[in-house]
Parts: structure tokens; C-alpha cells; sequence
């Protein structure tokens, strides 16, 4: 850049200090222009670097495939209002307002191609806690009427206290093992201290407990 400084002294003592300035900031705007590129993944609008883009991930939402324990595909017991149709425990205790399904599991573990439901529940109740029951029903049955098999646990079962809480049933073959805690003599109601676990093996009639579980 030329700068061109006028003859007339008077002249030369305004522009000189102007001329050095613009001499000074021109490096500064050269740096500036010279990395406003997009180069490294940089978005030219804004400056921000560009992530990648996500590989895909299995959706919560995906079904187990129908082979795993816990996938209902098979069964017309899948959309079964449990509910509705579970009639067989006495709730008179407590106030006769019905059955509430805790949970529900699916696994085919008598060998017949279609997953059976195992159906843990309580009654409806204004207490602390409540027995529990856990029960089988014949994956091949009508959901209106839907056929028990088995009944892995009762809610007669009280033994100091409101009996076990199911913590959890898995499944290996044709067996189903039932994670418990359960209440000593000691314990509040709001916390068994007993750790237990029930087996129960399909005999081609019925569920059979293992001995020892």
C-alpha cells in the first residue's frame, strides 16, 4: 500500500501518525481473513466445529427378537388387560378394589414355541405393602381367558411380615428362577433384609421346585 504524505510540513505532522496506524493494522487483518476458512471441519457460517454424525443405535423402543426371554411375539396374551382378568386372590383384606399388575415377563420355557406369561401382582391397598403372588399362564390361551398353569409364588405365604417381593425371574431352559426378598422377624415392613432365589423346572405336566431353592 502506498501512502502518499503532502510536501506542506503542517500536513505531514497530521497524516504521519495516521499513515503508521493503518501500516500497523494491516498484518492484524490479514491473520483474521486468513482464518475464516471452513479447513478442520469448521463451520464457515459460525465458526463451530462439525461433529460427525452419530452411528445408529438400537432404539429403546426395538422388541427383543422372538427367541429372547421377555419378547411377547407369539402369544395372543400380549395385550391381555391382566387386571380384568386375574380373579383368583382374595383382596377382601384389602378393601376389595381390585388387582394391580406389577409386572409381566414372556418366555417360552416349555418347549411349545409360543412364550407363556408369568405375571406378578398384588392387590389394591392403602397399606405399606401387600402380599404378592406371581402366576403362569399358558401363552396358547385366549386373552379373555387366558389358562394358569402354575402359581410360582402365593400371597398366603406371610411369614413375618406381608411375605417375599419379587425382585426379579429369569429363565434358562425350562427353568424359571424367582429373585426374592423377603422379611425376618425383625424387619420393618418397608425393608426385607432376606436375599432368596426359587427354581422351578417345567416336568412336561407342571412347575416343579428345585430342592434347596
Amino acid at each position: 500500500m502506498r501512502c502518499y504524505i503532502p510536501s506542506a510540513r503542517r500536513s505531514l505532522g497530521r497524516l504521519l501518525p495516521l499513515c503508521l496506524s493503518v501500516l500497523l493494522l494491516l498484518p492484524a487483518s490479514l491473520l483474521i481473513t486468513g482464518c475464516s476458512g471452513s479447513e478442520g471441519g469448521a463451520d464457515p457460517k459460525g465458526g463451530i466445529p462439525s461433529s460427525p454424525s452419530p452411528s445408529h443405535a438400537a432404539s429403546p423402543s426395538e422388541k427383543p427378537a422372538p427367541d429372547e426371554p421377555g419378547s411377547p411375539d407369539g402369544t395372543p396374551l400380549a395385550d391381555t388387560d391382566w387386571a380384568a382378568v386375574i380373579d383368583d386372590i382374595d383382596c377382601t383384606d384389602a378393601g376389595n378394589e381390585g388387582v394391580e399388575i406389577l409386572r409381566t415377563w414372556f418366555a417360552d420355557v416349555r418347549g411349545t414355541g409360543v412364550p407363556d406369561a408369568f405375571v406378578s401382582f398384588t392387590c389394591r391397598h392403602q397399606a405399606s405393602t401387600y402380599p404378592q403372588q406371581v402366576e403362569v399362564y399358558d401363552g396358547s390361551s385366549p386373552p379373555e381367558a387366558p389358562r394358569r398353569i402354575g402359581v410360582l409364588l402365593s400371597a398366603e405365604e406371610k411369614a413375618n411380615g406381608p411375605g417375599p417381593r419379587v425382585a426379579d425371574i429369569s429363565f434358562s431352559g425350562d427353568s424359571v428362577t424367582l429373585s426374592l426378598a423377603a422379611y425376618t422377624a425383625d424387619d420393618a415392613f418397608c425393608c426385607p433384609s432376606l436375599r432368596l432365589k426359587r427354581t422351578f423346572t417345567w416336568n412336561g405336566e407342571s412347575f416343579e421346585r428345585q430342592a434347596g431353592a
